[in-house]
């Protein structure tokens, strides 16, 4: 649960900051569709339901926000997780990623 717990956090942090109460209608449109799009995945992946499709329109928007957030550790922590956040980004291409992976990923990012 710990890969759903990171992604529906990057896309949450990432409607916060990119598209702040307030704006354009078009940004309040993108807020509002990440937002839910991550109640979505975390309502949809249960232990008995492990896997939750995104359509292609918001992909774009899911691959930023893992990116802002493994850029925002990164500069808070003043470490690299270039694995991790590659691993988050493949499932956006249909891989699968479970805990075990995004451990492996955290400890070669770590071992440089």
């Amino acid at each position: 649960m710990v890969v759903k717990e990171i992604l529906c956090r990057a896309i949450r942090e990432y409607a916060h900051a990119a598209y702040p109460e307030g704006g354009s209608d078009c940004a309040q449109v993108a807020r509002y569709t990440l937002l839910e799009l991550a109640q979505q995945i975390d309502d949809g992946i249960t232990p008995d339901n492990q896997c939750v499709a995104i359509s292609r329109r918001p992909r774009a928007m899911v691959k930023a926000a893992i990116e802002y957030f493994y850029t925002r550790q990164d500069a808070a922590a003043g470490t690299a997780s270039a694995r991790q956040c590659d691993l988050m980004k493949g499932m956006l291409r249909g891989a699968v990623v479970t805990g075990d992976d995004l451990a492996l990923a955290l400890a070669a990012d770590h071992a440089g």
